[in-house]
């Protein structure tokens, strides 16, 4: 994914989707599929705005994650910008001319919640207000919901608590994702158990998943592997560190180092204390036996 960084741009034609996008939903989908579509007619690329940092720690997806998303769906570049105090002091209006030097914006597509400058103190009219004066095209879009309830950030935050692989793969409209690279740390734990895992520990910018033992499809760079995962601390060793534990049913190899994904199909239990790791082992095969 190319990322254009905001003040040094390159002045790429485009039609410039508006936004944090800290969460890829239903309804960032259909602004995607929107923006794709009058790029086309325009012959320009297609390029998203999001941030690094802010959100204290609720990220919903990484920018990792996100411009793996991104990618995904067409989407050719990132334009991106620190989410530092120097721009949250930035005014409406110098924000937009900002991206208009940056890049050769002929179109904006935002959602009609869309809010921007400092202390969020414009909307999607001013949005309109300067793009008519500038003669750029600007489209403001109705909001999705799901459910009876606006598709939202606050709304997969609240999935996330609750372990709703489900819902919350409505409200996305792909399974939740968790990316990272394998780490060496506890890895010979799992394998003398029978049960070899790809460890990933999460960075604290990303929101949690609430813990417990789910369902899952693995992505790695050798193929796709359904399997089970394990989210939170690790009580039957004495391990109070949240992680997210993975094993691939039928993978044979070395995950250290790489970057894998996660998607989660199902939460299946609990995280529980065992009195062995024999037990905690025949457990894992019964939840492993469910998944097949």
């Amino acid at each position: 994914m190319r990322i254009i960084r905001y003040g040094a741009g390159d002045h790429t034609p485009c039609v410039l989707l508006l936004g944090y996008f800290d969460v890829v939903h239903v309804g960032h989908r259909a602004l995607i599929a929107f923006a794709k579509e009058r790029a086309r007619a325009l012959g320009c690329a297609v390029g998203i705005m999001t941030f690094r940092g802010g959100k204290n720690g609720a990220q919903v997806y990484t920018l990792q994650e996100r411009c793996s998303v991104f990618a995904e769906l067409g989407v050719e570049f990132v334009y991106l910008a620190d989410f530092d105090a120097a721009f949250r002091a930035t005014e409406g209006r110098a924000f937009l001319e900002q991206a208009c030097a940056d890049l050769a914006v002929r179109g904006f597509v935002c959602g009609e919640d869309y809010t921007f400058g400092r202390d969020a103190a414009c909307t999607a009219n001013d949005l309109l207000s300067f793009a008519q004066a500038r003669g750029t095209e600007a489209f403001v879009r109705p909001l999705l919901r799901v459910g009876g309830e606006k598709a939202a950030s606050s709304r997969a935050k609240a999935l996330l608590d609750a372990g709703d692989a489900a819902a919350l793969a409505e409200l996305l409209g792909e399974r939740y994702r968790i990316a990272g690279k394998v780490s060496t740390e506890g890895r010979h734990v799992g394998r003398r158990m029978g049960f070899p895992t790809a460890n990933i520990h999460l960075p604290p910018e990303k929101y949690p998943l609430r813990m417990g033992v789910y369902a899952v499809t693995v992505r790695t760079e050798h193929g796709t592997y359904r399997g089970i995962a394990n989210y939170g601390a690790r009580p039957t060793f004495g391990d109070d560190r949240v992680v997210l534990e993975v094993y691939a049913d039928g993978y044979r190899g070395d995950l250290y180092g790489q970057v894998v994904t996660v998607f989660f199909d199902a939460r299946l239990r609990d995280v529980q204390k065992f009195t062995s790791a024999a037990a905690l082992a025949a457990q894992l095969q019964k939840d492993l036996e469910s998944i097949r």
